[in-house]
């Protein structure tokens, strides 16, 4: 087949087949070759055919890539000539070229419907098959291509966005949504220094987990912490970045009440003093108290717990000027049947702490989730094994699910009929999957202050550490395999429900801070009554355990051994119980 600066036209046919590019006046001096054997032409589409010995299996087409294809074919393809004894199959009759370099695009250009495409023709390896199949090899193995890294695909697109490239021109040219774009520009502009810092860290930064960097850029404070949690305790970098936003978040809050009980002039202790008590318990007993009028009393004081630092617990402990006396404390023996099993109070500290910054970063991803047009296999399977064996956070929270804040969040629509009207099928299905998800959510994290219980097993909270894990599982191991790169990565802790093993904490010994000995983590929220502490105590204590004795004395002797073993060491009984 010879090849002209004429167009080739297919017989029968007087339309032009091949464009061949517009000839370039070239500087005299300029040391160029101009090969004889190679063109470059556009080429149609329905020209062009797969070669034969393409190797390649999966053409993975995936979104993006069609749409980067679809608003501009940035690399050539290589062609070769058909050979003319070449027998042509059924709807091969046209085809006047292999692709030998670009299958994929070739495949990609089919599905979008593109008319044409710009074509290196290569006329030196017609004959020779052995060397086109080793050049399948070389143009895609990953030892002879090296894709951008995240920092280097940034720093390019925060750069042509400087330029005059608008947000919506490198939507199109690369297939990336609006947000993705948006979080590309931020990760670019991040400081030299910041960029080198998140480099060393020797993990695997994303775009989007590298734009979330832009909050910190310049605080190395932060960064090294973020470094820890990263290097240290397996945190993927969206999850160790809640972690310090919510720990400086609890820091700040910290500071401003200490700043607002300096100004009222009340004293802050580490603990509430013996023989103290709560101003909100105190309302309750002394009728007329009003917490409110406490400011002149000589006995006002707080303490913070440390799962609320922003929240101190006010007191009083002379409450016997208010006509009210505490009454003895009663230490209840540790059943002899009670180990001390559970974690320290250093890790369920953490682990709230923990438990909680996840549920913000998984809820994030499951709004990107829910928002698909199309939904993953797994999906429509787990949607109708879950509404067959309606476990209790679906039973529960499902029938008001669309009633609950995380409903809008998750991106359920404001107008469920006009969705409904124009939903494909798989829309519908990720309109199915909204509900359930709210419903698993809503009970792991925003039901109640016991919701930071679910990661330890036998704890009270709205929903199970095992129906906990069976939502995590489908999110990761169910979905995972389908979503590849844009699937779901636990937290440290998540895993550890998913694995079935007891989560370690995730604060180095060596740095954790000392709580305070009688401190509990696990208030009950009652109005009037200041939270009960049920936490198991430290290892170092000795102390024989007790609990609190309840208001009426029937209710006192059904008090378990093991709800004894679970509370602080000295605790008051009610005043019309005497002391044993």
């Amino acid at each position: 087949m010879s090849i002209t600066t004429e167009a080739l036209e297919p017989s029968g046919s007087a339309s032009e087949t091949v464009e061949t590019a517009p000839e370039v006046n070239l500087e005299p001096d300029a040391d160029l070759e101009l090969p004889e054997d190679f063109r470059l032409a556009r080429v149609p589409v329905g020209q062009l055919g797969h070669f034969p010995d393409n190797v390649r299996e999966n053409y993975h087409l995936t979104q993006e890539f069609c749409a980067s294809l679809k608003a501009q074919l940035q690399v050539p393809v290589t062609v070769i000539p058909i050979p003319d004894d070449h027998q042509r199959g059924e709807g091969e009759e046209e085809h006047r070229w292999w692709v030998v370099k670009g299958n994929r695009r070739l495949e990609g250009a089919l599905t979008v419907g593109l008319p044409k495409l710009l074509c290196l023709i290569d006329l030196t390896k017609a004959e020779d098959k052995a060397s086109l199949l080793v050049d399948q090899v070389v143009e895609n193995d990953d030892d002879f291509r090296l894709g951008l890294t995240p920092f280097e695909q940034s720093r390019a697109l925060f750069m042509a966005h400087q330029l005059g490239a608008t947000r919506t021109e490198i939507r199109k040219r690369t297939g990336r949504t609006r947000e993705e774009v948006s979080q590309a520009i931020a990760a670019g502009k991040l400081s030299e220094r910041t960029r080198r810092t998140a480099q060393a860290m020797q993990y695997a930064w994303t775009l989007d987990e590298l734009a979330l960097l832009d909050e910190f850029d310049g605080d190395q404070e932060a960064l090294a912490q973020i470094d820890s949690y990263i290097s240290s305790w397996g945190y993927t970098g969206r999850h160790a970045i809640e972690r310090v936003r919510t720990d400086r978040q609890e820091t700040a809050a910290h500071a401003r009440a200490l700043a607002d009980l300096a100004d009222a002039g009340v004293p802050v202790t580490e603990d509430e003093p013996a023989g103290a008590v709560q101003l909100a318990r105190l309302a309750g007993r002394v009728e007329g108290f009003d917490p409110e009028q406490h400011g002149d009393c000589p006995g006002r004081g707080a303490f913070f717990h440390s799962w609320r630092q922003g929240q101190p617990e006010l007191y009083c402990s002379t409450p016997e000027r208010h006509g009210y006396t505490p009454p003895p404390a009663i230490t209840l023996p540790q059943s002899a049947t009670t180990e001390p099993d559970g974690p320290s109070r250093k890790v369920v500290v953490e682990g709230n702490r923990a438990w909680m910054a996840a549920a913000t970063v998984r809820q994030e991803w499951l709004a990107t989730l829910l928002a698909r047009k199309s939904a993953p296999k797994p999906v429509a399977r787990f949607i109708t094994r879950t509404l067959n064996d309606m476990p209790a956070p679906v039973r529960d929270k499902l029938g008001t699910a669309s009633l609950a804040t995380l409903y809008g969040k998750l991106g359920g629509p404001a107008d469920l009929d006009a969705a409904l009207a124009t939903a494909a099928p798989g829309r519908l299905t990720m309109l199915q999957l909204l509900p359930i998800a709210v419903a698993w959510e809503h009970q792991m994290s925003e039901a109640s202050a016991e919701c930071k219980n679910t990661w330890r097993p036998g704890r009270h909270s709205p929903c199970s550490t095992e129906d906990a894990a069976t939502w995590l599982c489908f999110l990761v191991h169910e979905l995972g395999p389908e979503l590849g790169d844009k699937a779901y990565a636990p937290a440290p802790i998540e895993q550890a429900l998913i694995d079935g093993t007891p989560y370690l904490g995730n604060t180095p010994p060596d740095t954790a801070p000392d709580l305070p000995s009688q401190e509990d983590d696990d208030p009950q929220e009652e109005e009037g009554v200041s939270p009960a502490p049920d936490d198991a105590p430290s290892p170092e204590r000795d102390r024989a355990t007790s609990a609190d004795v309840p208001e009426h004395p029937t209710a006192g002797a059904e008090l378990s051994a093991s709800e004894a073993a679970d509370g602080e060491d000295d605790v008051n009984a009610d005043d019309s119980l005497q002391a044993a």
